[in-house]
């Protein structure tokens, strides 16, 4: 789906635009400690651990079943929050609760600290990434998985969200952080008191809590708490990578020479999504440092765009650092490389490491100049199919006619992975003349392979990259091709297939009728799709139109 079909170097990159938070936690906290703490004690310990807390899984399991919706609901935030950032499944027995809080807490803390601010959906036995629009569609269907009304559920609970404020510190910091998700001026007074006052985890909590999105008091508090131990500056510094602020800028490059690392890397990170507020030089020192914090440092300059990409040229052109280095700050410069480039790294697609010819190729798609369609053909006989892909999706983004002839072969390619980049290269480069090639792998090509993890994630997918190629070509011919997809025995098929059929244009009655049956899929994704494309393609909707008696 081509929204978000991933445009780095396949299998290669991570989000540049937010980075990953490191934890830096310290000693392996063993599920027999916990075990012997009070719930909520036991929340702020596995919190304040990380996810290298033994057995967390199911501990926090665990705690979606307590009486408590306190509880409840922050076990499936703190779920949601290490599964946004590494393994998805986690937050799925969150995500099927029944009670609406912690589902609600769930989706929204998953949101937070997705890297591609994705939204966490449960299909059948999957789980799967997927836009915050897919939710919102499943909403206005009653769909249980739908995206909940998160400040409507909590206005209902704050009687007793109030009270447990009035307990215990390690009940009431939990409580308040709840509380503040909808503006409530008494639960941000808490909080405020407790990072001034209360010590260990319920302090660390306090400061997480006071620097998200909807509470915007990082300003006031951040360099108090960055003046306490080093659990509270690591607290502030990884709050400070998902909720940057430029007023506060002083306090990244203050910590970037603590004697802690896990503050250091993460005041790296904060200072790449700061944007242009960033200090570049104070990053490019960081190219001289440990090869962590070095490919921290690419990356945050990455993330900050043109001013900063002269940095990382340099840097490429001098550096005899290790080959994934290398990789790191080709796949940083590729959103901000130009014409110019061109000449430099066009060479690199014959170095001896795959990884760096792949890299190489991606920043050749982005500068997406037809001055590098000669290197790139000459590429395509390289014998990685890691390598082979990449070039076939710069050919793509190059998009002229040449380019996209030398795509069509590449659909027999014997690798998945290369059959998928040259069908969603033709997509890229509108070709008309490979319909018939792509509905031949549209139908044929049907890969084996488990679900995706991410809606729009094609590698080795090159069934799915075909038909939603289809859709960006659009015409007659496409769309009876889709039409047929739509029948398909795989969800993910008709749900790409309903998703193109929105790209290609096409609103004739049959179209839409197609559509409209879709909207009682079995699937709550192939519904949510119909629904997006149907209003894509101008068909309104009601309110309760989608209400049973």
């Amino acid at each position: 789906m081509s929204r978000r079909f991933i445009l780095a170097a396949v299998g290669l990159c991570v989000a540049l635009m937010v980075s990953v938070i490191g934890t830096g936690c310290g000693p392996t906290t063993k599920v027999s400690e916990l075990e012997k703490m009070s719930p909520p004690r036991r929340l702020l310990a596995i919190e304040a651990a990380g996810p290298e807390t033994e057995g967390f899984p199911a501990v926090l399991a665990a705690l979606l079943k307590d009486r408590s919706p306190v509880i409840r609901a922050q076990a499936a935030q703190t779920l949601a929050t290490w599964a946004a950032t590494g393994e998805a499944r986690l937050v799925v027995p969150a995500l099927n609760h029944r009670d609406p809080l912690v589902r609600g807490i769930a989706q929204a803390a998953y949101i937070e600290h997705s890297a591609y601010g994705l939204a966490p959906l449960v299909t059948g036995r999957n789980i799967i990434e997927v836009p915050v629009a897919i939710l919102d569609a499943l909403a206005e269907m009653d769909d249980r998985h739908g995206r909940v009304d998160l400040k409507a559920v909590l206005h209902g609970r704050t009687s007793a969200l109030r009270e447990a404020m009035e307990t215990e510190p390690e009940t009431a910091v939990l409580a308040a952080d709840l509380l503040a998700r909808v503006g409530d001026a008494g639960a941000r007074r808490h909080l405020i008191r407790l990072v001034e006052t209360a010590e260990g985890p319920v302090r660390h909590k306090a400061i997480r809590a006071c620097v998200r999105g909807d509470m915007s008091l990082g300003l006031t508090l951040l360099p108090l708490a960055f003046k306490g131990d080093v659990e509270s500056r690591r607290a502030v510094m990884r709050a400070m990578v998902v909720s940057p602020d430029p007023r506060l800028r002083a306090l990244p490059i203050k910590a970037l020479r603590d004697g802690d690392a896990a503050v250091r890397r993460n005041a790296i990170r904060a200072l790449g999504n700061l944007g242009s507020a960033a200090p570049i030089d104070a990053l490019a020192a960081k190219l001289k440092g440990p090869d962590a914090e070095k490919a921290d440092a690419l990356r945050a300059l990455g993330a900050i765009g043109k001013p900063a990409a002269d940095v990382l040229r340099n840097y490429l052109r001098t550096s005899s650092d290790p080959d994934p280095l290398h990789v790191t700050g080709l796949l940083a410069l590729a959103p901000n490389a130009n014409r110019d480039d061109i000449a430099w790294v066009a060479p690199r697609l014959k170095s001896k490491s795959k990884y760096v010819r792949a890299a190489a190729a991606a920043v050749l798609g982005r500068i997406g100049h037809p001055s590098a369609q000669a290197a790139l053909v000459t590429a395509l006989k390289d014998r990685d199919p890691l390598a082979r892909a990449a070039v076939a999706k710069a050919l793509g983004q190059i998009g002229t006619i040449y380019a996209a002839k030398q795509l069509v072969p590449l659909l027999k390619d014997p690798s998945l992975l290369v059959a998928s980049m040259a069908a969603w290269g033709l997509g890229a480069s509108r070709y008309a003349d490979a319909v018939d090639a792509l509905k031949e792998v549209a139908m044929s090509r049907v890969s084996r392979k488990a679900a995706p993890s991410r809606v729009g994630d094609m590698y080795g997918r090159p069934d799915l990259a075909a038909t939603e190629a289809l859709g960006r070509i659009g015409g007659t011919k496409a769309v009876a091709v889709l039409r047929d997809s739509l029948k398909s025995r795989s969800w993910l098929t008709r749900a790409t297939a309903a998703e193109a059929l929105g790209q290609a244009g096409d609103k004739s009655p049959e179209v839409m009728a197609d559509l409209d049956k879709l909207l009682k899929d079995r699937t709550n994704l192939v519904r949510a799709q119909a629904l997006l494309s149907l209003k894509t393609l101008g068909r309104t909707f009601g309110l309760g139109a989608f209400q049973t008696e």
